[in-house]
This record gives C-alpha cells, structure tokens and sequence, in this order.
C-alpha cells in the first residue's frame, strides 16, 4: 500500500495505469511465492523487477502506456528460467501420460471393455484425470509433502467407497455420484491450487501488501483465481479434445488407406491417454498464459452473459405460453437445471474477471493512503449481470415448484431428491447475488463483498455433493 501511495504522490501516473502495475506486482508476487520465497521477499523481488519508482515516473511520463508495459513486463532471456521451464514441461508430460495409464487399472482386474464395464469407468474416471494435475500442483507450488499426502488420501477414501458400494437396478445412485464427484475433488484440487493457509502473523502482513497477495486455499481471492483457472482449463480441454478428435480421424483414416485396423489401438489407448491426459496439459497451458497481459476471462464474459440472458427470457416466454410443461415434461425440468448450472457458472466466471477493487480509488492525502469510491451504477455489464441472476431465479422458482409437483405426485427418488436439493441450493445462491448486486448498483456495497460470500457459498456445493456421493446410496439402497 506504501509502494501504491508513492507512486500516487508524484501524480504523473493515472489510476488506470497504477492500478495495472499493481495487478502485474501482485502476478509476480504470485509466481514467486510458488517458487517457495516467503511473502516479504517476494514483495521487495517483484518491485525490483518493475522497476525504480523514479525511473517508472520519469517512463511513463515519455512514453506510452503500451510501451512501458512492454518494457516492465516481458522477461528477459534467462538460463535459470529456461531450464525450469523445460523440466516443467517434461514432468507435466510424464504426468499427462500417467493419467493414461491411470485409466488401464480397471484392466488390470479383467475390466477392459470400456463400453461393458462403463459403471467402473464412471466410478473412477475422476480420479484418472484429477490425480496427476493434483500431483503437478504439489510440484508446482512446492506444498508440504505430509499434509499433501493426507489431501491426497482422501481421494484413495472416496475411491474406496465409491467402487466397494454396489450399485442395483436403475443405477441411478451411481449416475448420481459420477456426475457429483467431479464437484468434490474439485474441492479437495482447491487445496493444491492455493496450498495451506498462512499463518495469522504472515497472513495479516499480506493483507497490508494486497487482498491478492494472500495466500492459502481458504482465501477469498484464491478461490476466485480458482473459479478462473476452472473456467480457463474448461476452454483449453475443449479445444485440446477437438483437436484431438481430429487427429483420432486421422490416424484412423491413414491405417484404413493401408488396410490396417487400428481401431483397437485407438479406443484401447490413444483416446484414453488422450483424454484423461489433457487435463493436465490444460492446467499446465493456463500457467503458462498467467504470463500474458491479456486476459481472455473478461472477454467471454462480455460475449455469453447477454446470450444466456436471452435463453432465460426465452425459457420463461415458454413458461407463460405452456405452463403445465414445467410440471408434466421430466426433460424440461432437467434442461432447465441445466441452464440455471450453467448461468451460476458463467456468473462464478464473470465475477472472477472482474476487477472488485476497480471502484475503490486509492489516493494520498497528506501522506496518509485514503479511500475514494468512484461508482458508476449504471455499468452495462453489471445490469446485464443483474438481469441474468433476477431471470436465474425466476427460472429456479419455477424448476423448484415442478420438482415439488412431482415429488407430490410420484414419491421421492434419487434424481428428484438431488435435484429437490441442487434447486433449493440454487436459488438461495441466487437470491443472494440478486441481494448482492443490487445493492452493489445502489451504491450501498462494494464489489468485494458479493465476491466474499460467493466464494463462501462454494463450500456448500461441495457439501452437498459430497453428500450425495456418501449418503445417497446408502439412503436409497444402491439403487
């Protein structure tokens, strides 16, 4: 906050500008501390690197901001780097190729078949995939080997129990688990990703430093950089799995033009290397665009908020114009939940692009560091963003009172029951965000506030889907 003040004092810095140095200070505090620097080394290393503060004064006032974000920001060539870069690349390799192997371990007890034995593949595929990204974090950020070990041994607990449960007739307590298990060990891959929290002494200096400067998988703004390295490594996977696909074409049409069949060779190991392999690769890929200045978060942001708004408008249009279809059509209550998991994640997304100190101007007034609020309440985005949550909830009320119709009318099962639950979860989300935002545009909150209890809330989705990994089968008899 000192550095900050300082460099606001000479006045030949704007806000904007400051504000992005600061953003790029606190990615280089980042970056050092999972290199295993303490907190205040780090600080004192990552100002070095930008720079003297005489030196970005006199800068910036000869040349573009473009230009001395340039010069400030691209590294220059160095051996050290280089050679951990390489060794990175290799042991994420290894850990891609890991996964592969990861998912032959059914094999191994006469499971080959993948389409004959998909409910063993469903229990586990999560852990083929998860697994060796949560093994490069360990390497990445340098976490303690004993408590990672313990974090680990909860996946081996929940793989346990997810294989020793048995599964009955329509299986839909196993459909449940596969698909909430994801969420879970998401959870748990949170550890990995921001590592052990802080101590109070450690963590009360890194807030003086910046909000962004904590540390710890508990901290506010981890878990929003978490949220964006989810959303991030989604996009990465679908575009490494479409190439994929093309090159699976490929290989395939080659060994036919020479009359060899590989399919055997491509479903029994190309596709599953690949598969489960690019997690890893993927996460690896959103490290390295740490280092970029842009950012494609804020971006997708802009582009899917307004067309998801226009899917919810739709789907209530519909509503009004059938409503006994809410009620009577199974389907479309699970394609309105669908689209309300969808929109929750687009909002996680979108609030992790988004700067909540951007409203919060620091200025120096008598060489103290005072707060200025600079609101504007009528930010496009952020009406839009408010409109999308109101129309969230009004869809989830009206999913919420179908499921309520057909557990009245048919008795409670597991995917009633689960989506009873996820619905109810929902819209008490929601409603909060809908709290949140408005006062938010009422001037009355800041951002940072609604970016606190939301990264709060995630822990009773992992809750309850842990809960319905758990509990579920026993409670409706492994059915």
């Amino acid at each position: 906050r000192k550095w900050k003040t300082h460099l606001y004092s000479a006045g030949s810095i704007g806000h904007a500008d400051i504000e992005e140095l600061e953003s790029h200070l606190r990615d280089s505090i980042d970056e050092l501390t999972e290199r295993g620097i303490n907190l205040e080394e780090a600080f004192l290393l990552a100002v070095r690197r930008l720079g003297d503060v005489a030196v970005i004064h006199e800068e910036f006032a000869k040349l573009s901001t473009e230009d001395i974000w340039r010069q400030l920001l691209v590294p220059a060539d160095n051996p050290l780097t280089a050679r951990r870069n390489r060794k990175e690349l290799a042991i994420v390799i290894g850990l891609a190729l890991m996964a592969g192997l990861l998912s032959k371990i059914p094999a191994l007890f006469g499971y080959g078949d993948i389409e004959a034995s998909m409910d063993i593949y469903a229990r586990n595929a999560t852990f083929f995939a998860f697994v060796p990204v949560s093994l490069y974090f360990i390497w990445k950020r340098s976490l303690p080997i004993g408590r990672s070990l313990l974090v680990l041994c909860s996946y081996i607990v929940l793989a346990l129990m997810v294989n020793l449960y048995p599964s009955h007739e329509p299986h839909h307590t196993l459909m449940l688990a596969a698909i909430h298990l994801p969420i879970v060990v998401l959870f748990l891959l949170l550890y990995f990703y921001g590592g052990p929290s802080q101590g109070k002494e450690l963590a009360s200096y890194a807030k003086s430093l910046s909000p962004r400067s904590m540390t710890g998988w508990r901290s506010t703004n981890t878990r929003l950089n978490f949220v964006r390295f989810v959303g991030e490594s989604f996009i990465y996977c679908i575009l490494i799995g479409l190439g994929g696909i093309v090159l699976i074409l490929l290989t395939g049409g080659t060994f036919e033009l020479i009359e060899v069949d590989a399919f055997p060779f491509i479903s029994s190991w190309m596709a599953p290397m690949g598969f489960f392999g690019l997690f890893t690769v993927a996460a690896y890929l959103v490290g390295q665009k740490k280092n970029l200045i842009e950012s494609i978060a804020p971006v997708l942001a802009k582009i899917f908020t307004p067309l998801f708004l226009l899917v919810l408008l739709s789907l209530i249009a519909a509503f009004l114009i059938t409503p006994n279809q809410a009620y009577e059509n199974r389907d479309m209550l699970i394609w309105f939940d669908v689209i309300l998991a969808l929109v929750l994640a687009l909002t996680l997304y979108s609030m992790s692009a988004k700067d909540y100190a951007e409203n919060d101007s620091m200025v120096a007034v008598d060489g103290k560091t005072a707060v200025r609020k600079v609101h504007n309440p009528h930010l496009i985005w952020d009406i839009l963003t408010l409109a999308l949550i109101v129309s969230a909830v009004i869809v989830d009320t009206i999913a919420l009172s179908g499921i309520i119709f057909r557990l009245s009318s048919s008795g409670f099962s597991p995917n009633k029951t689960a989506a009873l639950g996820e619905n109810i979860i929902l819209l008490v989300n929601l409603i909060l965000l809908t709290i949140g935002y408005s006062r938010y545009m009422l001037g009355k909150a800041n951002f940072q506030r609604i970016v606190v209890m939301q990264m709060r809330f995630l822990t009773v989705f992992a809750v309850w889907a842990a809960f319905v990994v758990v509990a579920f089968p026993l409670i409706f008899g492994f059915k």
